[in-house]
């Protein structure tokens, strides 16, 4: 199995590019259309339980070191459950990777060259994911390391280019449409965050020194990510006001396209160079967690043999799974935020919940004799 180590700050940022490319692309419309001119308070409202998750995830990786879910599942709850919710957790990160590799194949197809098949977009984004999975959470971590020391600036030239289009008034009147809408909004956003669970499966690789850090930088990771979304959240409304924001499949590509600087237009580019490359960092992550969660889970001694046909078995997934953009955004509005929430942040909590009172009850026991 993989016996490299990383740091901590490699790991956060393979949990600050997983979550930012897959809630750019793909959430920023479904939280404008459930929360429109209030998305903001949304992403205020995300902050506690977001990092609550990252927390709890953090917390069992100190209380097993050196374990992944898959392997303490089972000593806090015993080894056939145990199994069971680690199997669960696999089936989770598979399939988070389905919905990045089909909303990676739609932007391109929708937005930048519609005449290209979509599996082209998906397979050639899969086989360099296997490239980067199949030498292992250091090769990810530096890899992703690098990525994201470009992708940060790039990230903020566009959105001081685009400030002086914003109109703060059109986040005028807050709370039009009452509460609901705004906890619509927050829970699609705890959905997105829940996804740190993933890195239960890296933190037993960060180096030692590092891992009595893990609570501290967990919830500081998601405050940056917080930060983070405050401008694509906000910067449609400013821009476009509510009614058309709401009406755009890819609000923040918008923005880009529409950046002029003298002579200079058609920043587009910008938006696909950071999608590529996000998209890349997070499928290579959750395809190295799905592949080595599945090697513990069945006994096996090296996860890179599974890499090459979960491959091909997630572009076949990814392509029949959804017929249309459509279909995964109905997906996106109505189940994913029930369905990762329930996963993503219920299972670190069920699982620290079991092993607090497992271990209380083994102390009782021992005291009692």
């Amino acid at each position: 199995m993989d016996k490299f180590q990383i740091s901590i700050p490699q790991a956060m940022m393979l949990a600050i590019s997983s979550i930012t490319v897959t809630g750019h692309l793909l959430f920023i419309p479904v939280i404008l259309n459930h929360s429109g001119r209030d998305s903001w308070l949304s992403l205020l409202l995300v902050l506690v339980p977001a990092a609550l998750t990252a927390y709890v995830t953090a917390a069992l990786a100190q209380k097993f070191p050196g374990c992944s879910v898959v392997e303490y599942a089972e000593l806090a709850v015993g080894k056939w459950l145990g199994k069971l919710f680690a199997a669960v957790a696999i089936f989770y990160f598979f399939h988070d990777i389905t919905i990045s590799i089909r909303g990676f194949g739609e932007f391109f197809t929708s937005s930048v060259t519609p005449r290209t098949p979509i599996l082209v977009f998906m397979t050639l984004i899969v086989l360099l994911a296997v490239y980067a999975a199949r030498g292992g959470i250091e090769t990810v971590a530096r890899t992703n390391q690098v990525f994201l020391m470009c992708m940060i600036p790039i990230g903020v030239l566009a959105s001081v280019l685009t400030h002086k289009d914003k109109d703060y008034l059109n986040f005028l009147p807050m709370l039009e449409h009452g509460i609901p809408p705004v906890l619509m909004g927050t829970l699609s956003l705890l959905s997105l965050y829940s996804t740190f669970f993933v890195m239960s499966m890296v933190f037993p690789h960060v180096s030692e020194s590092g891992r009595k850090r893990l609570k501290w930088y967990s919830v500081l990771t998601i405050l940056i990510l917080i930060i983070m979304f405050l401008g694509p959240v906000t910067g449609p409304i400013a821009i476009f006001g509510e009614e058309l924001s709401q009406g755009l499949s890819f609000p923040s590509f918008q923005i880009l396209r529409d950046i002029k600087v003298g002579q200079l237009q058609r920043l587009d580019f910008i938006g696909i160079l950071l999608w590529s490359l996000g998209s890349f960092a997070k499928i290579s992550l959750f395809l190295y967690a799905a592949c080595s969660g599945t090697a513990k889970l069945f006994g096996l001694n090296d996860y890179r043999s599974l890499t090459t046909p979960t491959g091909v078995l997630l572009i076949i997934v990814a392509l029949y799974n959804n017929d249309s953009y459509v279909e995964l955004y109905d997906f996106l509005m109505d189940v994913y935020p029930f369905y990762s929430t329930l996963i993503g942040m219920g299972l670190p909590c069920l699982l620290m919940i079991a092993a607090v009172w497992r271990g209380r009850m083994r102390g009782g026991a021992g005291g009692s004799t």
